[in-house]
């Protein structure tokens, strides 16, 4: 039905005037596809192919294809240990064994295992899984943006379908896509989704506080913490802003209702993702996130200005300085604002609130932040908050092309016809430019992952020299992804959360020294300049050997005579180090009768057999004639329990980072599990969650069929 007939503006979704009803009717025809959302979806599908491409065509291509990208870092392993797992034994894994010595895979972030669209990659390829996520979680940011265009700001369908792109194209966007950041993706893809949610929740608590609920506890579990962190903040501030109008609305009563109702939302939201949570709050505790980090981050005004503007800035980490929306939505975005002050004002003041943030110390606005916002200092990379702007910066540029567009319609029917259905597509096309999509240079570093995942003949020789014993490597010489495919486990990794006691065992073990927060063992001098740790440390068997470790790589030469050269590949020497200690070793307790120093343990004759040897549970057969500490050589952790002789025992830890067991003379079998309460009880209390959203939906529905006799439609 044209917009003329039911008395709506095609272009700007007002009522008519009166003024050009054949202009206005010829302007509706010729924009009618913009209002069929089939066309809009399909808008949408084109342009996130488009950001992409050629990766969609090419079976072995994808973005982030380079050595240190995250994907190849981090996701992709997690994925690969995820589907083989359960292929394997129909169970999700639980603890990752394959680098960092170790660590709970349920309370990873990067993994997120709780995350629903996780889950797709038991039903495709690895190379399949990640351009599917990318693909629909670039649609996801841009659909979201489409609805809240529509029904927050009442754009007309193609000035709202502008606001989809500008967000979904958006630079930096591309330019975290490129370096690997897939959680970053996903979090980001439902900051237009809770601010709809938001409004919904203000307007109609009774129906929209559920959707909230499921809007945050979708952005909480989809792995990225710092940006689930902004986008809590993006619906506090967007609260704020709509309970006055909703108090003038609907008095007092009625903000009462929207105050309870966001609380609801947001104590049900926590509900929903405490199967992620809760492990995470304990990984947390124990990782070097519970280290002071103090971010150093700071951008001068006009450094800023300059990037805002297209202007390439040299920068550490290039990502982190895109601040650039592009050209032609800073254009229209303007043009919004002044077009449109009653709207565009707010938000204009929004994003230069929120670009007083992205400055870093550059600005006063981020450490009065830090200080009044609870954690909001503890994050790295404090320019990620941009992308809160980006989304506003969307709607101005939606904003300023409905007036573009009702201008171009007072002029020529004609004029306006055209534009409208062409102002999608060119801002694409312009945002895809920006992009270098398709060019060698282009933000999303699409390349062919099949080159990267195969692992070297380094890495199998490796793995064929440790067998079931752990890998160190001086200069991290293998990479995880390899180590997940060879089965190999690495007691050296890189990650954002590492169990801290470990971390700190390993600088001894490892010959180095770094304080405070640390992402990598061992730190590299390309990561952590000022730690020439590639060319000077020097590890120490002994130690290394309490782990397991049973082959060292390096690029230069090591001195601990333990450490015996077995082969040598291009440019990295094997050893095998003659002081493994096996799974597990029986030690005599300290002068005390309590577990003694990591440096200072007496070893005594027994004889430890594996009988099961997996990623979550060990089964040992134990015979000794003196009993003592039996000594498990894997980074202690809570949620790993051990029963002796089928009964259960308490754990202790050498140095507080390995785990313990003590067993009495004669021969015994150990089982050592890992079984999180973490895990069950954030599974329990997300059932619960999941079971009060759906009586909550039902007994709504039931009260709205009462008051109105029929099924009733809450507003968005």
């Amino acid at each position: 039905m044209l917009a003329a007939m039911d008395g709506v503006d095609a272009t700007s979704g007002r009522p008519h005037t009166g003024r050009g009803p054949g202009r206005a009717a010829a302007t509706a025809r010729a924009l009618r596809r913009w209002r069929d959302p089939v066309a809009q979806f399909a808008a949408l599908v084109a342009v996130a192919v488009a950001l992409l491409w050629p990766a969609p065509l090419r079976p072995t291509d994808l973005p982030g294809m380079f050595g240190g990208s995250d994907l190849l870092l981090s996701h992709w392993p997690n994925a690969l240990l995820i589907q083989d797992t359960f292929a394997r034994t129909g169970r999700l894994p639980l603890w990752n064994p394959h680098y960092g010595g170790g660590r709970p895979l349920a309370a990873d972030p990067l993994a997120a295992l709780g995350y629903p669209p996780t889950h797709l990659v038991h039903f495709f390829t690895l190379r399949d899984y990640f351009l599917v996520s990318l693909i629909g979680h670039l649609l996801l940011a841009g659909a979201g943006t489409l609805l809240l265009a529509r029904r927050a700001l009442w754009l007309a369908p193609p000035a709202a379908l502008v606001a989809a792109v500008a967000f979904m194209a958006t630079p930096r966007l591309l330019a975290h896509l490129g370096a690997g950041h897939l959680t970053m993706i996903q979090t980001v893809a439902w900051f237009p989704w809770v601010a709809l949610a938001c409004r919904w929740a203000v307007r109609a608590p009774a129906r929209g506080a559920v959707p909230l609920a499921g809007a945050l506890a979708l952005l909480l579990l989809a792995g990225h913490p710092q940006l689930a962190y902004y986008g809590a903040l993006l619906t506090g501030a967007l609260a704020l802003w709509l309970l006055p109008a909703r108090w003038r609305a609907a008095g007092g009563r009625g903000l009462l209702g929207s105050v309870l109702g966001l609380g609801a939302a947001g104590a049900l939201a926590v509900l929903l993702a405490a199967v992620h949570l809760l492990p995470l709050a304990e990984f947390t505790a124990h990782s070097t996130r519970r280290l002071a980090v103090a971010t150093t981050d700071a951008a001068a005004p006009g450094q800023f200005v300059l990037a805002l503007l297209g202007f390439r800035l040299s920068w550490a980490v290039p990502w982190e300085a895109r601040f650039d929306p592009g050209l032609a939505v800073l254009l229209l975005a303007a043009l919004g604002v002044a077009a449109r002050p009653r709207i565009g004002v707010p938000l204009a003041l929004g994003v230069a609130l929120v670009a007083g943030l992205a400055l870093g110390h550059g600005a006063q606005v981020y450490p009065l932040a830090a200080r009044l916002l609870p954690g909001f200092g503890q994050f790295r990379g404090v320019g990620r908050v941009w992308f809160v702007a980006l989304l506003a910066l969307a709607l101005l540029a939606g904003l300023g092309a409905e007036e573009l567009l009702a201008r171009l319609r007072r002029a020529s029917g004609t004029a306006a016809a055209a534009a409208g259905a062409l102002a999608p597509p060119l801002l694409a096309a312009s945002l895809l430019w920006t992009a270098g999509v398709g060019a060698p240079w282009g933000l999303a570093q699409v390349g062919d992952a099949q080159a990267l995942l195969t692992p070297s003949a380094l890495e199998r020789a490796a793995a064929a020299a440790a067998g079931d014993g752990r890998i160190y490597g001086v200069q991290r010489n293998m990479r995880q992804l390899s180590a997940v495919r060879l089965g190999a486990e690495l007691a050296d990794g890189r990650d954002p959360l590492l169990i801290e006691p470990y971390v700190t065992f390993m600088q001894r073990a490892g010959g180095y020294e770094i304080a405070g927060y640390r992402v990598a063992v061992p730190p590299f001098e390309v990561y952590d300049p000022g730690y020439p740790t590639s060319r000077e440390a020097q590890p120490d068997a002994g130690l290394l050997g309490l782990l397991d470790v049973r082959v060292v790589l390096s690029r230069t030469p090591l001195t601990d005579p333990r450490l015996v050269p077995i082969d040598r590949v291009g440019e990295t020497a094997v050893y095998r180090n003659l002081a493994a200690a096996g799974p597990a070793f029986l030690v005599a307790p300290g002068p005390d009768g309590g577990p003694p120093p990591p440096d200072a343990l007496r070893r005594l004759e027994a004889t430890v057999e594996p009988v099961e040897r997996g990623p979550e549970r060990t089964a040992l057969a134990v015979t000794s004639a003196t009993g003592g500490l039996l000594v498990l050589a894997s980074p202690a952790f809570p949620g790993w329990v051990a029963r002796l002789d089928g009964r259960p025992v308490a754990l202790e830890t050498i140095g507080g980072v390995l785990a313990a067991v003590r067993v009495p003379p004669g021969a015994h079998q150990l089982t050592y599990t890992y079984a999180p309460d973490t895990v069950r009880a954030g599974g329990a209390l997300s059932l619960g969650g999941v079971l009060i959203a759906l009586l909550w939906l039902a007994g709504e529905r039931v009260v709205a069929r009462r008051r109105a006799g029929r099924p009733g439609r809450g507003p968005l």
